[in-house]
C-alpha cells in the first residue's frame, strides 16, 4: 500500500474523529493533507503533480457548488479536495463512489439510530407531492468525514488484502 493511502487513511479517520465530537473539520488538517499532496506528487514528478492539481482544482469549482445548495459542510467539501488530491486519478474515483455509498449507509444509520426515520420520509413524501417546498424542511446533519473513513477503508483494503473491492 502507497504512502497515499496511508497519508489519506489517517487524515479521514482523525477527521471522522473531529467531525463527530465537534461536527468540524479542522482546516489544519486538510490543509496538512492538501500541502502532503502537492508534496507527494511533486516528487513523483510535474506530470504526476498536474494531474493531482486537477483533480483538486475539479473538486473544488465542484464542491463549492454543491455547497453552496446546503449539500455538504465547507469541511468536508476540503477533505474530499485534500484526499482526491492525495490518492489523485483514478484511485479517487472509486474513493469517491466508496465514500458515497458510505455517506447513503451513513443517512440511512443516522435515521434509525436517531429514530427520524418516520419524519425524514414524511418530508420527502410531501416534498414530492408538491406540499412543501424543497430545502425548506429543517434537516439533521450528520458527521459525513465518517463517510470519508469508509471510502478510504474500502480503498485501503482494496489496495491490499481485498482486491475484489478494486473498481476499475
Amino acid at each position: 500500500m502507497s504512502a497515499a493511502i496511508w497519508l489519506t487513511l489517517g487524515a479521514c479517520c482523525i477527521a471522522g474523529v473531529y467531525d463527530v465530537r465537534a461536527r468540524r473539520i479542522p482546516n489544519a488538517l486538510t490543509g496538512s493533507l492538501a500541502a502532503a499532496a502537492v508534496i507527494v506528487h511533486a516528487f513523483e514528478g510535474l506530470p504526476s503533480l498536474g494531474v493531482a492539481l486537477a483533480v483538486m482544482a475539479a473538486l473544488t469549482f465542484g464542491g463549492a457548488l454543491v455547497y453552496a445548495r446546503g449539500g455538504i459542510g465547507g469541511g468536508d467539501v476540503k477533505l474530499a479536495i485534500a484526499a482526491c488530491g492525495m490518492l489523485s486519478f483514478p484511485l479517487c474515483i472509486p474513493f469517491a463512489l466508496y465514500t458515497a455509498l458510505g455517506g447513503g449507509l451513513l443517512a440511512i444509520f443516522y435515521l434509525i439510530f436517531r429514530g427520524e426515520t418516520r419524519a425524514a420520509l414524511s418530508r420527502v413524501a410531501l416534498t414530492a407531492a408538491g406540499a412543501m417546498p424543497a430545502g425548506t424542511a429543517q434537516r439533521s446533519t450528520l458527521p459525513y468525514a465518517l463517510a470519508f473513513v469508509l471510502g478510504a477503508i474500502a480503498i485501503a483494503l482494496s489496495q491490499s488484502v481485498a482486491p475484489f473491492l478494486r473498481i476499475t
